[in-house]
């Protein structure tokens, strides 16, 4: 076959189009991380002819450096390595508490505060009116102004997850360069970067552990199931087109390069663990399926 790795992108789709039909919750997460990941499709570069030699589309990686290939086999990839461990354990991505924020109880907060607000109600409506009209259009500029300086805090709140996703894309990329700077081969410095960078990640959010290694294994295991339906569907495809390992020469599994295997293993941990750093998630038992259908 003439562009095997059209293919490989093209299967490397489809489980993330499952999740996205199957999971309406985590299409969220999907474009967060399919966003925040587009940044390592220029780096095929590095990849082609170095590890291996593909032929891409209307030559676009001898021309650019990377091709469309790149972009579908990134959003794939980053599709079902951040959503693996939420679907197969079934869990959600909510907001993590504020720090410092209240932790009463819903119901006791409800009882609380429902009757006071219908008595600060009953004892402004006779007056509401009266004392608004008059001095109403006097008083909307200002307030407009107010409005608007408080939400440029709001704004500004909103960005900063970008921010953080920008620094640590910006991070794995300059842990990637050093390594391939120190003679570290192309790929296995890209694993070494995803892993190091997640780890650091880690240490900040513990509760992401144990998420993020099952993601890894996860994420390694349908890796690797669809390098198997690649292979299935052109016969010798690896031999052709992968350049021998430099680190570990001929080893396989079940015919697949070892080599492809870990870089899905670091992709699952980097996919599981950063969207939820970088946007301040964590990990929730999900809704059942009834709940969520209500």
């Amino acid at each position: 076959m003439t562009y095997e790795f059209l293919l490989l992108s093209v299967l490397f789709l489809l489980p993330g189009i499952a999740i996205w039909v199957a999971r309406p919750d985590l299409r969220s997460l999907m474009k967060r991380a399919a966003v925040a990941s587009l940044p390592f499709a220029a780096t095929e570069r590095l990849f082609y002819p170095t590890y291996w030699t593909p032929k891409f589309l209307f030559d676009l990686a001898d021309r650019f450096g990377f091709g469309v290939e790149d972009l579908l086999f990134i959003v794939g990839l980053s599709a079902f390595s951040s959503t693996a461990y939420a679907v197969v354990f079934r869990r959600a991505l909510v907001p993590c508490a504020a720090p410092g924020a209240p932790r009463t109880r819903p119901g006791l907060r409800a009882a609380r505060t429902r009757p006071g607000l219908r008595a600060a109600a009953a004892r402004t409506r006779p007056g509401l009116r009266a004392r608004t009209r008059p001095g109403l259009r006097a008083r909307t500029r200002p307030g407009l102004r107010a409005a608007a300086a408080r939400a440029r805090p709001g704004l500004r709140a909103a960005a900063r997850p970008w921010l953080r996703a920008a620094a640590g894309v910006a991070l794995a990329l300059a842990t990637a360069g050093a390594l391939l700077a120190a003679g570290v081969p192309v790929l296995y410095a890209a694993v070494v970067a995803m892993i190091a960078v997640t780890a650091a990640l880690v240490g900040a959010r513990r509760d992401l552990l144990v998420p993020g290694l099952l993601g890894a294994l996860l994420s390694a295991a349908l890796y690797l199931g669809l390098c198997l339906v690649f292979a299935a569907l052109v016969p010798g495809v690896f031999e052709r087109t992968w350049r021998p390992s430099v680190l570990l020469p001929g080893r396989t599994l079940l015919g697949v390069p070892v080599d492809e295997i870990l870089y899905g293993l670091g992709a699952g941990l980097a996919a599981t663990v950063f969207p939820a750093w970088a946007f301040g998630l964590r990990y929730a038992k999900a809704p059942s399926a009834d709940r969520r259908a209500g």
